[in-house]
C-alpha cells in the first residue's frame, strides 16, 4: 500500500472519475453547530497518513493532544530522503529508525518555532496499530513511533498483537485481515478505530451500537477543498474531500451537546482516485464518532504523475513538497490547519 514508488518502471496511472455535485461541495462546512471550539484536537492516520497524522501532532501540539497511528513510524523518520524512506521508515534493510536523533531533531525544530514545545506531548493519548504480519511498514518501525513519543512521556498504548497485513483493522469490512490488498482496510474482527478512539477520548466514549451506525450515511459529506489550498502547483492535494457531521452537531440540532473535532488521515493508494470515499466511509469511526459528538475531518490527497511525483496520492512524509514538509510551515500542513480554522478550531 505505502510503495511509494514501484521496484520497476513506474507505470501511468488511471484516474476514475467520481461524480460530485458543485452545489453540495461548500454546504457541509457551514452545517457544523455545538462545536466544542475551545477543545483540542485529535488525529488518527494509516501508513502515510499517520506520519501525517505524527507531523500535524508534533507541528501543532499546544492545540492538538492524541494521535492514533496505524502502520506509520517517527517524526521526520525519512529526513527528507526517499532512500531513508522506504529502507529505514517502511522496511529497515538500511536499519532502524534514528530515534534519538529524530527527537533532538524536534526539539531543534521547537527551538527555531517551526513545531510547537514537545513539552506539549506530556501526557497526551497516544494509540499505535502495526500487524504482526504487515511487508509494507514493519513492526519495528512502529515500536521506533512508541519509543519517539515515549521519550516525551506520552501515554502510549499499542495493540501489536493482531495477525494483519498492511491495513487499517475493522470488525467486519474490506479484505482478509492476514490479506495485502486494496482498499487497506482489513476485515480482521478488531475495531481499530473504535480501540483509538476509546484511548484518546480516555475511555469515556458511549459504544457505537446500531442507532449510531444506521445514521452515518446520511451524515458524510464530499466538501470542496480547492480554497484551502496553500501552494496547489506542489501540494499533490485533492479537489474533495469528505466530512462526517454527526445529527447532534448539524445545525437546528435540538440538543445541548459539545462536539469535538478528529482529522483521519488516509493512506496511499486509499485517495479518491483508487478507491473513492472508502476510507473516509468504512474505516469505522463514523458509528463512534455519531455515538458521541465527534466531526471527523476527512482530507484527501491525490495521484501526481508530474510535479510534484506522487504517483500514489501518498501524504508528503518524505520531501515531495518541500524539505519543510512536516512542520508548520510545510503545504499540507498548512492546509490542513486552515481547514480546521474554517471549522472554528484554532490550532
Amino acid at each position: 500500500m505505502t510503495f511509494l514508488f514501484p521496484k520497476v518502471a513506474i507505470l501511468c496511472i488511471f484516474v476514475s472519475v467520481f461524480t460530485v455535485f458543485a452545489d453540495d461541495l461548500r454546504i457541509p462546512l457551514e452545517r457544523i453547530a455545538n462545536a466544542d471550539k475551545g477543545s483540542s484536537v485529535t488525529v488518527s492516520g494509516i501508513s502515510s497518513g499517520g506520519y501525517m497524522a505524527v507531523q500535524m501532532h508534533i507541528a501543532h501540539s499546544k492545540s492538538i493532544n492524541g494521535s492514533a497511528i496505524f502502520a506509520g513510524g517517527p517524526f521526520y523518520c525519512a529526513e527528507s530522503n526517499l532512500e531513508f524512506a522506504q529502507y529505514k521508515c517502511m522496511d529497515n534493510t538500511l536499519g532502524l529508525p534514528e530515534t534519538q536523533k529524530l527527537v533532538a531533531l524536534t526539539y531543534t525544530d521547537a527551538s527555531l518555532g517551526l513545531v510547537d514545545p514537545p513539552r506539549n506531548l506530556a501526557n497526551d493519548k497516544v494509540y499505535l496499530f502495526s500487524g504482526k504480519a504487515d511487508t509494507v511498514v514493519k513492526q519495528p518501525v512502529a515500536k521506533a513511533l512508541r519509543d519517539y513519543y515515549e521519550s516525551f512521556q506520552a501515554d502510549v498504548a499499542a495493540d501489536f498483537d493482531v495477525e494483519a497485513e498492511h491495513c487499517l483493522p475493522t470488525l467486519a469490512y474490506g479484505e482478509e485481515c492476514a490479506t495485502l490488498s486494496s482498499p487497506y482496510l482489513g476485515k480482521c474482527d478488531f475495531d481499530g478505530a473504535g480501540r483509538a478512539l476509546q484511548h484518546l477520548f480516555y475511555g469515556e466514549l458511549s459504544a457505537a451500537g446500531p442507532s449510531a451506525a444506521a445514521g452515518v450515511g446520511a451524515n458524510l459529506f464530499a466538501f470542496d477543498q480547492t480554497p484551502f489550498f496553500v501552494n496547489d502547483g506542489l501540494s499533490s492535494l485533492g479537489g474533495t474531500g469528505y466530512i462526517y457531521i454527526p445529527s447532534n452537531c448539524q445545525v437546528g440540532a435540538a440538543t445541548g451537546s459539545q462536539c469535538k473535532l478528529h482529522i483521519s488521515f488516509h493512506g496511499c493508494k486509499q485517495g479518491i482516485d483508487r478507491i473513492g470515499d472508502e476510507y473516509a466511509a468504512h474505516s469505522g469511526f463514523n458509528p463512534w464518532a455519531e455515538a458521541n459528538d465527534i466531526v471527523v475531518l476527512y482530507p484527501y490527497a491525490k495521484v501526481s504523475n508530474t510535479i510534484p511525483l506522487n504517483p500514489n496520492g501518498c501524504w508528503d512524509w518524505w520531501a515531495y513538497t518541500g524539505a519543510d514538509y512536516g512542520v508548520k510551515t510545510g503545504v499540507q500542513v498548512r492546509f490542513v490547519a486552515a481547514l480546521a480554522k474554517k471549522l472554528g478550531w484554532e490550532l
